[in-house]
């Protein structure tokens, strides 16, 4: 897959908001959260906790129109850990994701993609 600019962010896939509930395992026990935008590739997720840089996260995301996905992924951003920085915004790369759910994600990113260019 080729590699494409928007604006100055270079994405390998299409990125999409959607408000989708996610639960993520983490060292620290479970954490509740809702992603703010998906991609193939990875999430923005919106939580209460903070979560360390490089911690690794098994993730169980639940689109509303098909079973939850199960995802291994590694925390690449995170917000202040500060304690007045409620809710915790933080992004993910997935490292583990079924072809399956890759697909899904791509098309829905996809369609969503194509339903905001201009009529032609």
């Amino acid at each position: 897959m080729e590699a494409f600019r928007i604006g100055e962010q270079r994405r390998l896939s299409f990125r999409i908001k959607v408000e989708w509930s996610t639960k993520l395992k983490t060292k620290k026990g479970l954490v509740e959260g809702k992603t703010r935008d998906i991609s193939a590739g990875g999430a923005h997720i919106r939580c209460e906790e903070y979560l360390e840089l490089n911690e690794p996260v098994h993730m169980i995301i639940e689109p509303p129109d098909r079973e939850p996905m199960e995802v291994a992924a590694i925390v690449i951003w995170s917000d202040s850990n500060d304690e007045s920085n409620r809710p915790r915004i933080i992004g993910v790369k997935f490292t583990k994701i079924s072809e399956v759910d890759h697909q899904y994600l791509e098309r829905v990113a996809l369609e969503e993609f194509k339903a905001r260019l201009p009529a032609a």
